[in-house]
C-alpha cells in the first residue's frame, strides 16, 4: 500500500496511503508528455487542496515540475515502482503547507466589535442605518464580527492569487 502521507511531514493526509495516491493520479494516465504530466499533476493539486476544508498547500512552481518530469520522470521508463518512489521523494521536498499571515485576522477580530457598535450608535442618527436597531446587540455584534473576519480571509486570498 505505501507509506502513509504524514511519513513525509504532510500533515492530515495520514489515512490515504502514498500507493493509492500514485495509483489514482498517475499509474494508468498517459504521462509521455510534459502536458499530459502537468495535467494530471495539476488534477492531484487540485483534489489536494480540497480533502482538508481550511488546510491549503503550496504546490511547486511550474519551472521545478518541469524540471522534476526532464530529469526524473521521463528517463524512468516503465517502472511503476521507481516512478512512484521518485514522484512521492519530489512532493516529500517541494511541498509544503500554506502559510498564513494571522495578524489580519486578529486585527478584524478585535476591531470589529466596537466597530459593530460605533455602527449601531451612529445608526440611531442616520434614517438609512436606523433599521440596525431592530437587531439586537447579542445577534449584531457577533455577526458583524463574522462578516469582519470573513472579509480579511478574502483580501488574503486575492492577495494570495495576485502573488503566486
Amino acid at each position: 500500500m505505501g507509506l502513509a502521507f504524514s511519513a513525509f511531514g504532510l500533515p492530515g493526509w495520514s489515512s490515504i496511503p502514498t500507493g493509492q495516491v500514485y495509483d489514482q493520479y498517475f499509474k494508468d494516465k498517459k504521462t509521455d508528455t510534459f502536458t499530459d504530466f502537468h495535467l494530471a499533476y495539476v488534477e492531484f493539486c487540485k483534489d489536494f487542496n480540497t480533502v482538508l476544508p481550511g488546510q491549503d498547500f503550496d504546490t511547486p512552481s511550474i519551472d521545478q515540475i518541469r524540471k522534476f518530469y526532464d530529469d526524473t520522470w521521463k528517463k524512468i521508463e516503465g517502472d511503476d515502482a521507481k516512478k512512484k518512489a521518485a514522484f512521492m521523494d519530489f512532493i516529500r521536498k517541494e511541498v509544503s503547507e500554506a502559510s498564513v499571515d494571522d495578524s489580519l485576522f486578529i486585527m478584524a477580530g478585535l476591531a470589529a466589535p466596537a466597530g459593530a457598535v460605533v455602527l449601531k450608535k451612529t445608526g440611531q442618527s442616520i434614517p438609512q442605518l436606523k433599521r440596525l436597531d431592530l437587531v439586537p446587540n447579542v445577534l449584531f455584534v457577533p455577526l458583524f464580527t463574522l462578516a469582519a473576519i470573513m472579509g480579511a480571509t478574502a483580501v488574503q486570498m486575492k492577495q494570495k492569487s495576485k502573488h503566486p
